[in-house]
Formats: C-alpha cells, sequence, structure tokens
C-alpha cells in the first residue's frame, strides 16, 4: 500500500533530506567539493544551489501569505533563474553554503507548518504550502545523491515510497484536469516499485549498482 501523507510524514522526509544533505557533505575534502557532482555544477556550486533554492522557497511563500498563488516564473525558465540564482549568492565555499541551506531550509519548514493549505505558486503551477513541502523534500534527497558521488558514499533516503508519493501529488495537483487525476491514480503503483531509482531516473539522473544500498 502507497504511503498516506500526513503533514508529519512530509516534516519528517522534509527533515531527513535537509540532515542528509549535511551528513553528506561533511564527510567532504577540499577536493571532493570541486568534483563534478550535478550536470555542470561542482559540489561547491551544488551547495550554493540549495543554499538559494532555499532562499526560493521563502521568497514563494511570502508570494502566498501576500494572496499571490501564481508560479513566480515558468519552468522553462529555470536554467536561466539558477544561473542567477548563483551569481547573486557568489562565490562562498560549499561548507558555508551548505550552512546557510541548512539553516534557511529549517526556518522554511517552521514557517510553512504554519500555512500548510495556503495556495502557493511555483514553478510548475498552484498547489498548496504543504504539497510543495513534498517536492522539497525530494529536492533535497535528489542533491544529497548528487553530493554523495564526490565521496565514496552513495545516498538513499529512509522512506522512498513516501518520497516518491509526496512528490508525485504534488506533480499531480500543479497538473491538474485529466491529465493530474490519471497521475494521482499512478502515483500510488509506482511507489510500489523502485520508487527511489525511478525518482533519480525522472529527473534526469542515471541510478548506479548501489543506489539502493544507505547513503
Amino acid at each position: 500500500m502507497a504511503a498516506q501523507l500526513t503533514v508529519d510524514l512530509i516534516e519528517r522526509l522534509f527533515r531527513d533530506g535537509v540532515e542528509s544533505v549535511e551528513r553528506i557533505s561533511s564527510g567532504l575534502s577540499n577536493r571532493a567539493w570541486e568534483r563534478p557532482a550535478c550536470g555542470r555544477w561542482t559540489g561547491a556550486q551544488t551547495a550554493r544551489h540549495l543554499a538559494a533554492v532555499a532562499r526560493w522557497y521563502h521568497e514563494w511563500l511570502d508570494r502566498a501569505i501576500a494572496g499571490d498563488a501564481s508560479p513566480p516564473f515558468t519552468a522553462s525558465e529555470m536554467d536561466q533563474r539558477n544561473d542567477d540564482a548563483l551569481a547573486r549568492i557568489g562565490d562562498i565555499s560549499g561548507p558555508e553554503a551548505i550552512t546557510d541551506f541548512a539553516e534557511t531550509a529549517t526556518d522554511y519548514l517552521r514557517r510553512a507548518t504554519a500555512h500548510w493549505n495556503l495556495a502557493y505558486g511555483y514553478p510548475y503551477g498552484t498547489v498548496t504550502v504543504g504539497l510543495h513541502c513534498g517536492v522539497a523534500a525530494a529536492e533535497w534527497h535528489l542533491h544529497a545523491w548528487d553530493l554523495s558521488h564526490t565521496s565514496e558514499l552513495r545516498h538513499r533516503p529512509q522512506n522512498p515510497e513516501a518520497l516518491f508519493t509526496a512528490a508525485g501529488m504534488c506533480l499531480a495537483e500543479a497538473k491538474g484536469g485529466l491529465g493530474g487525476a490519471m497521475l494521482r491514480f499512478l502515483v500510488p503503483l509506482g511507489a510500489r516499485r523502485s520508487p527511489w531509482p525511478t525518482i533519480l531516473q525522472r529527473s534526469g539522473r542515471t541510478p548506479t549498482e548501489n543506489t539502493i544500498g544507505s547513503g
């Protein structure tokens, strides 16, 4: 049976993602930070991206609280927006960026729990704050996996079925219409079949032989 999403469960997925990023990053050497981690980004650039995204989430929540639940920008703009955000955050070190990320993301979750059912815009559509936290949790876990590839570690979330369900239900809500209804039907099925490798594949990553192991 697919995971039943609750506020407590999504909060745990989110915190597990943040803590996984911190744990993996704490063991990286100076050389490891400069190795490729996520596409064209090094470990240090991936850490800066995490810090920038956590700041975005605060901005998007501010918009939602002010009554604007429209997407802040379109999905097609994502690459350029990422580049702009990295330029703004500057050349802080990988460890400094992870500290910034962890503090900002943890504070975001505190704020999000007070507005869980509020309409909230993100680049793929309008959902609720709580549903978006499921996608945020997946973002943290994916980048924990990226960072683990600069070392001998391989990351796997504690509850991949619940993570798949949480992210999938948010995407279904954002899609809406018949497509969203079909996706809501398919998510529980997908959650029972290799959920973590599927998340990796759908995000453009290639699962390795030890993907199923612990991080």
